[in-house]
């Protein structure tokens, strides 16, 4: 099975080819204003640099926010629309899942973080079971960061492009308690998406290209 991940939610989007859990090729870079002008330019290189046509891809998947409203608005009509010409399934899966399966088998409280500007940050926690895998404790939120390091009373892996701007804030406040990875494992990862997306079609979890909504966890400044 060929899948074709695709994520915008943040300033550096990237995309990946995989061909069942092989990685066939992978592509992050970072934009300065949106993601639009340079989408389909790098998705025709990566496809070229694969040997594959738009045709073969069996499956599109695509991270459904948290991130920029207009990133996100993008990248999901951008697979909406291959899928719905090429009849093909779609799998769309939360940012922050994404980024909390970068740490698979950490033994700590994971906290996936998003900058969601207006000084806050999307967030959720997370904990590796040894026979669940990657679990989500409690909901999708956005917080100010100093809100919520006073919630926090045990050891937390924070990664993520909030992790990133906010760190001197969070060790302040967390001592510690607070962890960092290196800063390569900050970045959502277009080939752990594809392989999640694997994963959820072999459960029979894939949707219509209609059915896949943002989750944008705050309303947009245009709503407030």
């Amino acid at each position: 099975m060929k899948i074709l991940a695709l994520d915008t939610a943040t300033e550096i989007g990237g995309f990946a080819l995989l061909e069942g859990e092989q990685l066939l090729a992978q592509a992050q870079i970072r934009v300065a204003k949106c993601h639009s002008g340079s989408l389909w330019k790098e998705l025709f290189f990566l496809l070229e640099q694969a040997g594959l046509d738009l045709k073969e891809v069996d499956l599109f998947t695509v991270t459904i926010g948290p991130g920029s409203f207009t990133g996100l608005r993008i990248g999901l009509a951008t697979v909406k629309g291959l899928a719905l010409a090429g009849g093909k399934p779609v799998v769309g899966i939360s940012t922050l899942e994404v980024l909390a399966h970068n740490f698979l088998f950490c033994p700590y409280l994971i906290c996936p973080m998003i900058d969601a500007r207006k000084k806050e940050v999307f967030c959720a926690f997370y904990r590796h079971m040894p026979e669940k895998g990657m679990v989500q404790v409690g909901e999708n939120r956005h917080s100010k960061p100093e809100v919520l390091v006073r919630e926090i009373r045990e050891p937390v892996l924070l990664a993520g492009s909030g992790a990133a701007l906010y760190t001197p804030l969070l060790k302040e406040g967390l001592g510690d308690l607070a962890l960092f990875p290196d800063p390569h494992l900050h970045l959502i990862s277009p080939f752990v998406l594809g392989a999640l997306a694997l994963r959820r079609f072999r459960e029979g979890l894939p949707s219509s290209p209609t059915d896949i909504r943002p989750l944008y966890i705050r309303p947009a400044d245009a709503e407030l």
